[in-house]
């Protein structure tokens, strides 16, 4: 099945669809192919999704432009992924402050519950202190650099 995708792979048109940007005008069946990568849980079925031999895959991932394709991609993908949590993260705080508050909630599962809160304060606050070193950081470095250019 390999050499008959391969054979395919070499009547394939460099055409390209409208996601240019994102996939670096990578030819249509590249483009399918990265987005079975995204989508499927192994290489094997990626390829078999994006009706492409595995060896043909393999070989794509080793290409330097395909696999910068391929990781913007997994960069898009993964993005979404956060942007899909983040709108449920006042739900799951809710949720979590439901569990300690209930009394008949059992301990471990209220432990639990203020051992999630807890982490996601501190992670909090530490992602803003964080923040404001890097901008502290980024204004001396600017400010460092005008006085030294001129």
């Amino acid at each position: 099945m390999d050499e008959q995708h391969d054979d395919d792979e070499q009547m394939d048109d460099q055409s390209t669809t409208a996601n240019d940007d994102l996939y670096g005008g990578l030819p249509v069946r590249q483009q399918n192919a990265i987005i079975a990568l995204v989508n499927e849980p192994t290489i094997a079925q990626a390829a078999k999704t994006a009706e492409v031999g595995e060896r043909t895959l393999h070989r794509w991932i080793r290409e330097p432009t395909f696999s910068k394709a391929y990781r913007s991609a997994r960069r898009e993908s993964f993005s979404q992924a956060l942007s899909l949590a983040q709108r449920y993260t006042p739900l799951a705080v809710n949720t979590l402050a439901k569990l300690i508050s209930d009394s008949m909630t059992p301990a471990s599962s209220r432990v639990s519950a203020c051992m999630g809160i807890l982490k996601f304060g501190r992670d909090s606050i530490e992602i803003d202190d964080l923040q404001a070193r890097i901008e502290n950081l980024e204004r001396a470095t600017s400010e460092s650099s005008r006085r030294t250019w001129g």
